[in-house]
């Protein structure tokens, strides 16, 4: 890929990722580039609609690239489907809500719903996250063997997040056997600490995992009673969604 085309595309990510205009030298630092590159390709980001600025003279996403997201949210079916089933848990249950596939090694974040609830979301449509600590990352990892599961999760330890990340395959891989059964898993301040989310999948017509959905709210709400409800919330909705894209009816667990 053309170097500069890389590093604008990299610009863009890391605005969209940041959730506040940002100065020429954040995005320089972040990129490990010099001012002169960075401010140069933001002024043509900027030219073209990309990337705008604020009276501050920082820098944020533009309208241009928020068009170009709105359509592949209209245009991509599972985007398309799980919309309405996230904005309805984030609107009327309070729960910050993704949804998320399987890229390479990790989750990336197609959807991201803002609740009313106290917890701020700091990620944006097309940023990475974890699979070994996030709900969506073992909710996808669930469509997988164990053998599959650890081969695509690498060498261990893996990155600790929090004191109560799981960092090896054999305190992780208990949960993804459950998850299996049951349809759901739980992140109970693995990834943030504050935040515990349910993840399910997302099935296709072929019976497949293609995808994950999640709900978070902040830790100290997880009653056993709020949570019981939370998991039926998230189930129901993915269960819907998958029905949508033409998955049969989830076998219901023992």
């Amino acid at each position: 890929m053309n170097q500069s085309v890389a590093r604008a595309l990299k610009i863009l990510e890391f605005l969209a990722a940041a959730g506040a205009p940002q100065g020429v030298r954040d995005v320089a630092r972040s990129l490990g580039i010099p001012s002169s590159i960075a401010q140069r390709l933001l002024a043509t980001l900027a030219g073209q609609g990309f990337a705008e600025q604020d009276a501050s003279r920082k820098y944020g996403i533009g309208l241009r690239a928020f068009a170009v997201g709105n359509t592949f949210v209209g245009g991509n079916a599972l985007a398309r489907e799980a919309l309405d089933e996230l904005q309805a848990l984030a609107e009327r249950h309070r729960l910050n809500a993704y949804l998320g596939v399987l890229r390479n090694r990790s989750v990336v974040y197609l959807l991201a719903c803002q609740s009313s609830g106290p917890i701020a979301i700091r990620t944006a449509a097309g940023a990475e996250t974890h699979l070994h600590s996030t709900a969506l990352g073992k909710a996808l990892l669930c469509g997988l063997t164990d053998e599959a599961a650890r081969r695509l999760l690498g060498r261990e330890p893996y990155q600790r997040l929090t004191l109560h990340t799981r960092t090896r395959f054999a305190t992780l891989s208990p949960e993804l056997r459950e998850g299996r059964r049951a349809g759901w898993v739980a992140s109970d301040e693995e990834n943030l600490l504050g935040v515990y989310a349910i993840g399910a999948p997302v099935r296709d017509a072929g019976g497949g995992v293609i995808a994950a959905i999640s709900g978070a709210l902040p830790r100290h709400e997880a009653t056993r009673a709020t949570l019981v409800q939370v998991q039926r919330l998230v189930v129901a909705a993915a269960e819907r969604i998958s029905r949508r894209l033409g998955a049969a009816p989830a076998r219901k667990a023992a």
